[in-house]
């Protein structure tokens, strides 16, 4: 992992039961800098780093001897460098590559630009993905895993995903549980979670809700921060059914999405597998979602939530008057809703993912196969020579 400063690297430290590397790798800032950086000069200089620098797998290689692993879970390779995945293919050790985004294809990580997502690929990201996949060739036993089936038949597109393992898991993350209960209510508590970016769409959202209002009791929760905050307040934050709540501690947020009767994510982009939708449909929290990316993955239209088209106000305003409309639906939404929450049980997708592990550990490539075909032949044709 990636460590903050140099003064918080760490080297074989056990912490909590498990032996922990941490390097401060050489690039002009930090990762954890990343969309906050005043010298935006130092950007293609911090990518260049992150794709060729040698010192990437120098730094990295000596880990690798010391621990001496079975198998390796690659998560996010932005920071510590894509370079160091040849050096796991030099020791042959089976890589899982989790996909959380399109990094692998797209050097912004999204394949999202100027509010649309992109169809093809720009010369900055042809050369990062070919880069990339000088790393994937290099490693012998490597499969790719992402939590929406989206996601990963997207960056399929791009990279020779198909020639190995792939995998459709969900992200097998533990939330903390809801501390409090939803109570009967008149009014429909509508809400949003997440960061208020234009990318998410919040603005179609409250615009479509906006039109409902004079015909319907209902409320709208935002929680979260970011760019797009003080444009969405100065648009909205005069209506008295509307609340930004800003930024909240993590418990925060799940209670008052359990508190609420359904959640709203309109992104316009290819959301993966949105943690947020996990979580409510967890808690018996019906969602109404954009039909993109992972999102149509989680919701299924007029069973556990409804799907509106992403960045379409009129879609949206469909979407919520069939819910406010119909009490009865929100009832057999939330029913359904609470019906799949096994789903998303943490022991129910690691029992997915050490069975997709065991199958990466027993890959053999269809060029290795072919190797070792040639190599029987050319040995029986010996042993038959030699008699």
């Amino acid at each position: 992992m990636a460590a903050k400063t140099q003064e918080e690297q760490r080297f074989g430290e056990m912490v909590d039961g498990m032996k922990i590397w941490s390097l401060y790798m050489p690039r002009p800032y930090p990762i954890f800098k990343q969309g906050r950086v005043e010298k935006t000069y130092s950007k293609p200089l911090w990518h260049l780093q992150d794709h060729f620098d040698p010192r990437n797998p120098s730094l990295v290689a000596p880990i690798l001897d010391a621990f001496k692993p079975d198998f390796c879970n690659v998560h996010y390779l932005t920071g510590l460098g894509h370079n160091v995945l040849e050096e796991i293919g030099k020791r042959d050790i089976p890589v899982m590559y989790v996909m959380p985004d399109m990094a692998l294809s797209c050097s912004k990580l999204t394949m999202f630009v100027d509010g649309k997502t992109c169809e093809k690929q720009c010369l900055t990201c042809k050369l990062s993905a070919r880069s990339k996949r000088k790393g994937i060739r290099a490693t012998r036993r490597i499969g790719f895993c992402a939590p929406s089936r989206a996601n990963l038949e997207r960056n399929a597109r791009f990279q020779p995903l198909a020639d190995y393992p792939m995998a459709h898991i969900l992200n097998a993350n533990k939330y903390p549980a809801p501390t409090m209960a939803r109570s009967p209510s008149e009014t429909v508590r509508f809400i949003y979670a997440g960061r208020l970016e234009s990318a998410k769409g919040v603005d179609v959202l409250l615009s479509a809700a906006e039109m409902l209002k004079a015909d319907f009791d209902f409320t709208f929760k935002v929680v979260g921060s970011g760019a797009a905050e003080p444009d969405l307040r100065a648009r909205f934050d005069h209506h008295d059914w509307i609340e930004f709540t800003g930024h909240v501690p993590l418990q925060q947020a799940i209670d008052t999405i359990a508190g609420s009767d359904m959640l709203c994510i309109p992104s316009i982009w290819m959301e993966n597998s949105p943690g947020v939708v996990i979580q409510a449909l967890g808690m018996s929290v019906p969602v109404i979602g954009s039909d993109v990316g992972g999102i149509p993955e989680l919701v299924r239209h007029d069973e556990n939530g409804l799907l509106a088209q992403p960045g379409d106000v009129e879609s949206w305003r469909e979407a919520l008057h069939a819910v406010l409309s119909d009490r009865a639906r929100l009832t057999r939404f939330q029913t359904n809703a609470a019906n799949r929450a096994s789903e998303f049980d943490q022991d129910h997708l690691g029992a997915k993912y050490l069975a997709f592990m065991d199958e990466i550990r027993n890959f053999t490539p269809a060029s290795s196969a072919q190797g070792n075909l040639a190599d029987t032949s050319r040995n029986a044709a010996s042993t038959a020579h030699a008699s």
